[in-house]
């Protein structure tokens, strides 16, 4: 059942078009403020304990959801069980259209809006640094690291866990990266294992879609990035896919400035760009960033598909999956 429910979930992911505001992240917030107006009543010692609000806010919303699977398991032959893990997926993938917000995105890109692209893109990811855009090359890095980390935490990674330990695994890892998104204390005990438990929980599926971008995109140089980040200790999850994909799509993103169309015909490259003298800075920070994001999102889809297809051998091959 599980990739006939993966399946499902991917495809309704993909068409559908409008974002799911419905599904958005509001309510941890709420249980957040309800929890921090309760913590009070309990015990000295207890209430202090730098580890219980973090467990209490993981925890809870894993029980409910443990609730709420043992009531339904078995009515319906299984259907109405199914719809919930399916809910449950669509719940914790991305509430917005990568490819629509992309495209609004590179309307203001095309522009030459790079303060627009900037609010919109700061509109959608709370871990925006205003310090990595003072120019419109940091603000097309931060948009890739965006895309990127969105499909490993939001996609990738929630399949992974999905995968191992149901459900419930898949939102106990969502709800980890939520509070560090969210929550997190840099002077907090309890918070600081959290990221440690976090780097554990992505060090293997990191890996795994790092591997993926080497065989969807530019092997060579993915890979060779690949080797060089594998072991290390000191990069999170979402650093090490960043570092193999945008390794990954480097050659592909190359472009060639060419004065006229004689000069053009002569050059040999994935694509060749006329740039009127005077314009090649600007010009060329458009045509590379747009070039670039659409090699990205053409990376991220193959890499979907990549291991859509290996669960479906998996499946075939009596796995139990």
């Amino acid at each position: 059942m599980s990739f006939l429910v993966i399946l499902i979930a991917l495809v309704a992911n993909h068409y559908w078009t409008r974002d799911r505001d419905v599904l958005n992240d509001t309510w941890f917030l709420r249980a957040q403020q309800y929890l921090d107006s309760r913590l009070h009543v309990l015990p000295d010692p207890l209430a202090k304990s730098p580890y219980l609000y973090p467990f209490l806010i993981l925890a809870l919303p894993c029980l409910v959801l443990a609730a709420v699977l043992w009531l339904v398991a078995g009515v319906f032959f299984g259907l109405l069980s199914m719809a919930v893990h399916i809910l449950v997926l669509l719940a914790l993938f991305d509430r917005i259209n990568v490819n629509s917000f992309t495209e609004r995105y590179l309307k203001h890109w095309d522009a030459g809006d790079y303060e627009a692209a900037f609010l919109l893109l700061q509109q959608r990811w709370h871990q925006l640094s205003l310090d990595n855009c003072e120019d419109p090359q940091g603000v097309h890095r931060e948009f890739c690291r965006f895309l990127v980390a969105s499909f490993f935490e939001r996609i990738f990674a929630i399949v992974f866990w999905y995968l191992l330990l149901g459900p419930i695994g898949a939102l106990f890892y969502h709800l980890c990266v939520l509070y560090l998104s969210r929550v997190w204390r840099r002077d907090d005990d309890g918070d600081l294992l959290l990221l440690r438990l976090v780097y554990i929980l992505e060090w293997v599926p990191a890996r795994l879609l790092a591997l993926t971008f080497s065989l969807a995109g530019d092997f060579v140089v993915a890979f060779g990035r690949l080797k060089e980040v594998v072991m290390s200790v000191d990069r999170s999850g979402v650093s090490v896919v960043y570092t193999c994909a945008m390794a990954a799509v480097e050659v592909g993103s190359r472009v060639f400035i060419v004065s006229d169309d004689s000069t053009a015909s002569s050059k040999e490259g994935p694509e060749k760009v006329l740039i009127e003298a005077g314009e090649e800075d600007a010009k060329l920070v458009q045509v590379k960033g747009q070039q670039q994001l659409k090699e990205l999102l053409g990376l991220l889809n193959r890499s979907q598909l990549i291991w859509v297809t290996a669960l479906a051998l998996l499946t075939l091959a009596g796995f139990g999956m």
